[in-house]
């Protein structure tokens, strides 16, 4: 016996939840594409009727109407767990994964409400070495992350481009760490990418991520932005522009 051989699969796993809720998972035919939405921005998404509960893979694949390539789901929280859901939307045959959630400032150049399109993240969090990845950087996947520049430009939605930093730890952020991922040009901070890309990367599939800035970190302090209409106009924005005509 190979004591190094990983033992779990999660295609046995997503086998069985498809069979017990009668589907099969040979014979299913699921988005190409799906959106993993953080969750008020799923609320919203499912609020607009524009896709329907399908299967019940990664919490849930809602396809939209206009487009059955395309599909949508809530966005688990942190590193670990969109790791996990992105290993069973994979197993079912998930080709392209991208997270649209919430981010912190860390360039003095971003305001609450702005929206990042990612090209990768300094890594903070311990999923790429799980997997092998023992690197400070995991990239996204630079076409997927072309189209969806080109998606959110097609429909005037104004964003930044770039690199940003997933933690495993979001209230452990130090000056000392703001200032070295500045240097690094990271525009943002937040708790999901790395291990979605990770995933992706190991699993030869594109992945890539939306973040619209719900607050900031500057000489000041920390400031939050829920009180206005920025950040929900920011995301209806971004949904206008990922929702098929």
């Amino acid at each position: 016996m190979d004591r190094n051989k990983v033992i779990t699969n999660p295609k046995q796993l997503v086998r069985m939840e498809l069979k017990n809720a009668g589907f099969d998972l040979d014979t299913i035919i699921v988005p190409e594409r799906v959106y993993l939405l953080a969750d008020d921005i799923f609320d919203i998404m499912k609020s607009m009727n524009c896709g329907q509960l399908q299967y019940p893979v990664g919490g849930g694949i809602y396809i939209f109407n206009n487009n059955h390539h395309i599909g949508f789901v809530k966005a688990n929280m942190c590193s670990p767990a969109i790791a996990t859901q992105a290993e069973d939307l994979i197993a079912c045959g998930v080709k392209e994964l991208i997270h649209i959630g919430y981010a912190g400032a860390l360039s003095p150049d971003m305001n609450v409400g702005n929206i990042v399109l990612t090209d990768g993240a300094y890594n903070d969090t311990a999923v790429p070495r799980l997997y092998g990845y023992n690197c400070d950087f995991i990239e996204s996947a630079n076409t997927l992350t072309d189209r969806i520049s080109n998606l959110l430009i097609e429909n005037s939605v104004i964003f930044h481009r770039g690199k940003h930093w997933t933690t495993d730890a979001g209230y452990r952020e130090t000056w000392e760490q703001i200032d070295n991922f500045r240097k690094k040009n990271a525009l943002c901070v937040e708790m999901e990418g790395v291990g979605l890309f990770t995933i992706a990367k190991y699993r030869d599939r594109s992945a890539t991520a939306i973040y619209i800035i719900s607050d900031t970190l500057n000489e000041k302090g920390w400031n939050l932005g829920w009180d206005g209409q920025v950040i929900s106009q920011a995301v209806q924005k971004v949904l206008a522009a990922i929702i098929p005509n």
